[in-house]
């Protein structure tokens, strides 16, 4: 597997897993976080103090929570990730069960940045060349 390839699919598992140290660690210091496309709480979170405070917030309000990658594709510093994300809500019990997409950026060999689309389509479309 692709080394970028690999380095995506470690940082899927460190955040399925809970290990926010690690996946800190693949990120650049000065990493992006974009989760404003997300209908609760959408938000853009800065640095590695922003991941932590994403999977804080998401462990808060979920029992479980999960992406699992089903598909990754490389374009140019792009990884487009489809996602089988699944959740179980902590107190309301809500159910989630969809396919999303991410698009992880490189600056050199760590993570620089990640956008969250609920529409695996637009996250395609996002890695396109005008």
């Amino acid at each position: 597997m692709d080394s970028r390839l690999e380095t995506v699919t470690q940082a899927h598992q460190a955040l399925n897993e809970g290990d926010i140290d690690a996946l800190a660690g693949l990120c650049a210091p000065d990493f992006r976080l974009d989760m404003s496309d997300r209908v609760l709480n959408p938000a853009v979170y800065e640095r590695h103090d922003g991941i932590r405070t994403f999977y804080s917030e998401v462990t808060e309000v979920w029992e479980s929570f999960t992406w699992e990658p089903v598909e990754l594709e490389e374009v140019d510093d792009l990884i487009l990730v489809l996602v089988h994300s699944k959740g179980k809500g902590s107190h309301s019990g809500l159910e989630l069960d969809r396919q999303s997409a991410m698009v992880w950026r490189f600056a050199g060999e760590q993570l620089s940045s990640l956008t969250f689309f609920r529409d695996p389509e637009e996250a395609r479309a996002s890695t396109e060349r005008p």
